[in-house]
């Protein structure tokens, strides 16, 4: 890969007036990939295997061939049903969802590959594909604005993502926050929102190195050059205090103070918004650790903003066995029908056992599993849940640094294909990673009639697009 290569000429000739000249500059182009970014096995190391393949395209641009050009969008059946059961325990808590699911970087910049490149990658499916993805969406009654749109920008339209990187620019940020003002002055909760004028106006520089831009310096040795662009930070219009947010977004790193997407939906809805996402947690570990917050519980907000940068985690079934639970705040106020208080150590540790005083009939998703560890330093527990039939099941609960609910875990029981019919016998846990001398574990398991069960909650969204 070339290095960036700035040139200065300047030339004193005789005469006063030529020694004030300004001085010519000439730029030779900075980077490639080198050979090896075309070679799978450079991706067979951790951080890398997601990318695919990168692509070096015109104007200074990186695609990942996995992630930018793929033509699928949206989940499974089964995944859809899920987020329909996460979207009812909201809704039956007072609280409407609305999803940002934006384009891939390939549907709004595909213009920038090269003619060979272009020619494999089926825009016009992806296309379709990810606008039947949204129209799934909102048949499951989820608000979703109209990100589609986004592909009919001006080519003069600043640039929606960064040229290395996965993450939206503030310009980005700015155009999605106004379709999502859109879409939410449609729903009869905009009348009830605090309104209070907001304006965002320039301040400093963003500068970004991607994560392609990273990736591409880790297989070939030397780097792209960092990406400035304009920043921007929103403020009240007017001083004094503020309303309540009844607003919270939560969702990726394009949801970081960066590029102040929060700002810019205060200033396009017009009302307070709390921003409730956490570095390094992804939309998945924010929703989740929001959901299991005091702030949450105390006072959920009428609107939840979840924005993901790539919906494929959530097919990922164990998500929803812990984001259902935390909403209804897992066992908290309820009855429980097994239960221990131990100290933890390293290795197995049997927490619950169903048969020491006769055999319980528990079974299906109507139960729920909370353990309660007091040493915030176990990020990582694993679990297996053993039934009667000898069946097993091993998942692994993680948790980032600094998150709000250190040590609190929620699961509920597996009901999908035979899983209900199976009966609860033991669960083992195991902390990965080091555990204080002393560390306390509090478990229960209590039952929970399921939300999907609710027929109260199937409203049908009116006004949706």
């Amino acid at each position: 890969m070339k290095g960036l290569t700035l040139l200065l000429g300047a030339s004193v000739l005789a005469g006063a007036s030529d020694l004030h000249a300004a001085p010519t500059y000439q730029a030779e182009a900075c980077c490639q990939l080198c050979p090896a970014a075309a070679d799978s096995s450079a991706y067979q190391v951790p951080g890398l295997a997601a990318h695919g393949r990168l692509i070096e395209a015109r104007d200074g641009w990186l695609f990942s061939s996995a992630q930018d050009l793929r033509s699928q969008f949206g989940l499974d059946e089964q995944s859809y049903k899920q987020l329909k059961r996460l979207r009812n325990a909201l809704k039956h808590n007072g609280v409407e969802l609305l999803m940002v699911y934006q384009p891939s970087r390939g549907l709004l910049h595909g213009d920038k590959l090269t003619p060979v490149e272009r020619a494999g990658f089926d825009q016009a499916q992806a296309r379709d594909n990810y606008r039947a993805a949204l129209a799934r969406l909102r048949e499951l009654d989820i608000w979703v604005p109209d990100l589609a749109s986004l592909m009919q920008a001006p080519a003069d339209a600043p640039e929606y993502f960064f040229k290395g990187d996965r993450y939206w620019t503030p310009q980005g940020a700015e155009r999605t926050a106004q379709l999502v003002a859109q879409t939410v002055k449609r729903m009869p909760l905009f009348s009830q929102l605090p309104q209070q004028s907001f304006h965002s106006r320039p301040v400093g520089l963003v500068a970004r190195s991607g994560s392609l831009q990273r990736a591409a310096e880790l297989i070939c040795g030397s780097g792209y050059p960092r990406q400035f662009v304009q920043g921007y930070i929103t403020e009240p219009a007017a001083t004094g205090r503020l309303a309540p947010a009844e607003v919270v977004l939560v969702g990726s790193g394009n949801s970081s103070e960066a590029f102040n997407f929060a700002g810019f939906l205060e200033q396009h809805l017009g009302t307070s918004v709390h921003n409730a996402s956490q570095a390094g947690s992804g939309h998945e570990g924010a929703l989740l650790q929001y959901l299991m917050s005091a702030e949450f519980q105390s006072r959920p907000p009428k609107l939840l903003i979840w924005e993901l940068d790539d919906a494929a985690s959530l097919a990922q079934r164990n998500f929803y066995r812990q984001a259902v639970p935390a909403v209804s705040d897992g066992c908290r106020g309820r009855s429980a029908l097994l239960q221990s208080a131990s100290r933890l150590h390293p290795g197995s540790n049997q927490v619950l056992f169903n048969g020491a005083n006769g055999i319980l009939p528990i079974r299906s998703s109507d139960y729920r599993i909370e353990l309660q560890l007091d040493d915030p330093a176990v990020q990582q527990l694993s679990a297996t849940l053993t039934f009667m039939n000898g069946r097993q099941e091993t998942l692994t609960f993680n948790r980032a640094p600094g998150a709000l609910e250190q040590g609190r875990f929620l699961l509920e029981l597996r009901e999908d294909a035979d899983w209900d019919e199976l009966t609860f016998l033991s669960l083992h846990v195991q902390p990965l990673g080091a555990v204080s001398a002393d560390g306390s574990l509090s478990t229960r398991l209590c039952r929970v009639k399921s939300d999907e069960d609710r027929p109260d909650l199937r409203t049908a969204q009116a006004g949706g697009e």
